[in-house]
């Protein structure tokens, strides 16, 4: 399923309201970003446009991203996905990930150090939609490496 225009509005004004993307930031000219497409860096230190997957920490964790889908990718790129979680029981290596429905921004594009006029993402900031794992807040934002 495919996040609608009113979904990504309300993640934007829910992540406006809680004061952690600076108004600005959400208003960017659309039209200035379709002529650079931001990236995100994922944990090999490419660019990636649109990922299905991705690792947050990049290294053997017991949490990640998946089933991304993104309805929006400019100068603000608005998603919704799983936060997957492996409960650890009896043990992480034997353990089973639980899915966890989540609505996803990526914010705050930058100029990527060493890929002369290319930009990437270095927020990304996602929602529970429903319910979440018993350590972790509604929404949460993590600055993302240029690796």
């Amino acid at each position: 399923m495919r996040l609608t225009r009113v979904q990504a509005v309300l993640a934007a004004g829910l992540i406006a309201a809680s004061g952690t993307v600076a108004g600005s930031v959400l208003t960017a000219d659309p039209a200035a970003a379709a002529s650079n497409t931001v990236v995100v860096v994922g944990c090999a230190g490419h660019g990636k446009v649109r990922p299905a997957r991705f690792d947050v920490g990049c290294m053997p964790s017991s949490e990640y991203l998946a089933r991304l889908t993104w309805a929006s990718w400019r100068s603000v790129a608005f998603g919704e996905g799983v936060f997957k979680v492996n409960d650890c029981t009896p043990t992480c290596a034997r353990g089973k990930y639980v899915s966890y429905p989540v609505l996803l921004v990526l914010w705050r594009a930058r100029s990527w150090p060493g890929h002369a006029g290319r930009d990437y993402f270095t927020r990304l900031t996602w929602i529970f939609t429903g319910k979440r794992p018993a350590h972790v807040r509604v929404s949460q934002t993590v600055t993302l490496p240029a690796r």
